[in-house]
Order: C-alpha cells, then structure tokens, then sequence
C-alpha cells in the first residue's frame, strides 16, 4: 500500500463504505472484491457468508479472488475442515492475523504451504461478523508485503477492514439473504410513505396526501429502509411489495 496521509486514506474508506452500500446487483461483489484488491495493494480478497437465508438446504455464500486452481486444489484436498481461518475465524469475535493460528498439525502447515505455492500471498487476516438473524460472515485479506511493512500495514487493515466486513455482510444480505422478519415491524406511516412513492408520487406529494410535513416523509422512508436493509427507496418498495406489506392497506 503507498503511504498516503490519514486525511485520504479516511475519505478512501468512507467512499468505499459509501460504494458498498449502494450496491444493487451481487453480480456488482466481484467488481467490488477487484477494487478492493487495488486501493489497499492486497493479494486477495475472500467473503464466506453462512446462514443468510431461512432456507436450511442453502449452502454458504461465497466471493472470493482466488485464482480457480487454488478453489479447485482446496475443494480436493477438503481442507475447509481444518483451515483454521474458517474453523477458528467464523467464532471469533474479533478480527484474527493468521501468525496467530496453531500450526503444529501437519494437514494446516500443508495447507499453508500450499495456498503460498498458489500466490495467495505471505501473510492474512480474518475478520468475522456476526449478524442478526444466526447470519455469520468472514472476510479474509492476504498481502505479500515484507514482515517490517506488515507490522505497520496490517493496523490499517484491521481499521478499515473491520468496517469494510460489516457494510459486505450487510449488503450481501440485502441482495442475496432471506430474512424479512424485521420487515413486519414497519410503522403504518412507513408503509403508507412506501405505498405512494410506489405510485410514483414525490416527497411532496406524498406529505400532502398524508397531512403531514415533507421532512416528516423523508424520515419516514429513511427508517423504512434502514428496517427492510434497502439500498435506497426504490429498492425498499420492492422488498417491501415482495414481502406484501403495501397490499396490506386499503
């Protein structure tokens, strides 16, 4: 990573957080992971999310960087069952530096010497999120910086990572989860912000119909979306049409 002052690498981290949130297609995650591999000069980027739907046959969710060949040679070799960055990373409450990871047995020092052979870089960490629902999600960086550089570089990444793995987790839920629990707690007011701008009404039009003040509107659908995990408004009216919570009213 180039040494950059504290001021840029802050505004870097709130656009990149900014650049997650508005995602709206998790076709856009790949681009994502590619971007974040070049602002922070990492090797790889890994997102393993498990129990993101209410569906039990669903398997875990996952974007990673890894070349296929790597994928392909860890599937083979099962070494899911003794990484200890999934075994040891998805308990943890906080993020973990693989230096940190026993490697007395002989099956997790092959593994970390082959996923070396592989280019998946010199030195990782882990960054575990735990959500509301039972979801769980671990974001995983390798770098190939020297040992001294490391010691410095990987703070930073810990800083900002840990952001960067929640505001993941949170828009990987949006797109691709299942859970619309917290969607039946939307206030009627809400529902019925939702409802007319889904007839195309504006802020304005909205508050007139409802008797209410257009700053009043705005709080109403910032909220709605906060509960539904939506993007923006357009994207609350369809979560919110698809759990029929706008048919609801008269």
């Amino acid at each position: 990573m180039i040494r950059r002052a504290h001021a840029d690498t802050d505004v870097e981290l709130l656009d990149m957080l900014e650049e997650i949130d508005e995602l709206l297609d998790a076709a856009e995650i790949s681009t994502l992971l590619a971007k974040l591999l070049d602002v922070y000069d990492l090797k790889s980027v890994a997102y393993l999310g498990v129990g993101l739907t209410d569906r039990p046959d669903d398997g875990p969710y996952l974007a990673v960087t890894y070349s296929p060949e790597w994928i392909d040679h860890y599937k083979a070799e099962h070494f899911v069952d003794v990484d200890p960055a999934i075994q040891v990373g998805l308990r943890r409450m906080l993020p973990i530096d693989w230096s940190e990871f026993d490697r007395h047995e002989q099956t997790v020092r092959r593994l970390f010497g082959e996923a070396g052979e592989f280019g998946l870089g010199r030195h990782g960490i882990s960054l575990p999120v735990h959500g509301r629902h039972g979801d769980r999600a671990l974001v995983s960086i390798t770098s190939n910086a020297s040992t001294r550089d490391w010691q410095r570089l990987r703070l930073a990444y810990m800083r900002d990572f840990q952001l960067i793995a929640l505001h993941m987790h949170w828009a990987i839920v949006r797109l691709e989860g299942n859970h619309i629990a917290d969607t039946a707690a939307l206030s009627r007011r809400e529902r019925e912000c939702l409802r007319w701008i889904a007839e195309g009404k504006t802020h304005w039009e909205c508050a007139t119909i409802l008797g209410i003040a257009e700053r009043t509107v705005r709080c109403y659908l910032e909220s709605a979306r906060h509960k539904l995990g939506a993007a923006n408004s357009t994207h609350a009216v369809n979560r919110a049409g698809k759990a029929s919570l706008l048919s609801e009213l008269p």
